[in-house]
């Protein structure tokens, strides 16, 4: 099940897509949902990011591929709500930027309020899985050092794109990833080959936040590289689809 957040007749509505049409939702959006009424062809509405960021959060893991050394677990940082776009709108390179790259990565989405939450019984609390695309202003990672770790590197406007959807009943553990720049793969990897897996990183984050309905996690990319302005991005994860943005600079 596809379950998209868009702009409809002037109104922001959740319901579920089904091939070329959307549905209205039954039930509760993050516990029961089903497919009712028919409302309109999905060419009809502009698809947005799937997560509401006056209500939810994105706690984003890093370091999740590659050697695990001797970290007890990954990574944490927030992306800002900000960074947060749709399919299809544009990331903005920014006018101080010199080495901007893309970051294919699962979103692990949460369906109930998960606190202290053991590895057993986290998948109880995902809703499904999307695109997320944790787009970095990679030479400004060490540049803030001194009074704490750089903010900016992550958190330029536009910086995290998510999308299209939600898609439940998958095995997040297993899904292929590629990323595509006008076309050519650049990235073809696997959750895999993460070191945490999901059950582990909604175990991890949970002890540290209090995760709500909604919120979002990326899990970590398994390879990098620069984008440019006027390229078109694209994150494509097995079992949901393709998440597009084109590449805009700063005005």
């Amino acid at each position: 099940m596809n379950i998209a957040r868009f702009l409809w007749n002037n109104r922001i509505q959740w319901g579920i897509v089904e091939g070329d049409e959307v549905r209205a939702i039954q039930d509760n959006l993050y516990e029961g949902a089903q497919a009712g009424a028919r409302l309109c062809p999905l060419s009809d509405v502009r698809l947005l990011a799937p997560i509401d960021v006056q209500t939810n959060k994105v706690p984003a893991i890093a370091a999740n591929y590659g050697e695990k050394d001797q970290r007890d677990g990954p990574g944490i940082f927030m992306k800002q709500p900000g960074t947060v776009i749709g399919h299809n709108e544009p990331i903005v390179y920014p006018r101080i930027g010199r080495s901007i790259i893309h970051e294919a990565e699962v979103g692990i989405v949460i369906g109930r309020r998960a606190r202290h939450i053991s590895v057993s019984e986290a998948m109880e609390y995902v809703l499904g899985y999307t695109c997320v695309n944790d787009v970095s202003a990679r030479e400004l990672a060490t540049s803030d050092l001194g009074a704490g770790t750089s903010m900016r590197w992550k958190h330029f406007d536009t910086f995290c794109p998510i999308g299209p959807w939600i898609t439940t009943g998958l095995d997040g553990d297993n899904l292929q990833i590629q990323c595509r720049v006008n076309g050519q793969t650049v990235v073809d990897g696997s959750s895999s080959g993460m070191i945490w897996n999901v059950a582990e990183l909604v175990s991890w984050v949970s002890e540290v936040m209090a995760l709500n309905p909604g919120d979002v996690i990326p899990s970590g990319c398994p390879g990098v590289d620069e984008i440019n302005v006027g390229d078109t991005i694209e994150v494509e994860v097995e079992g949901i689809g393709t998440l597009s943005n084109p590449v805009a600079a700063d005005v």
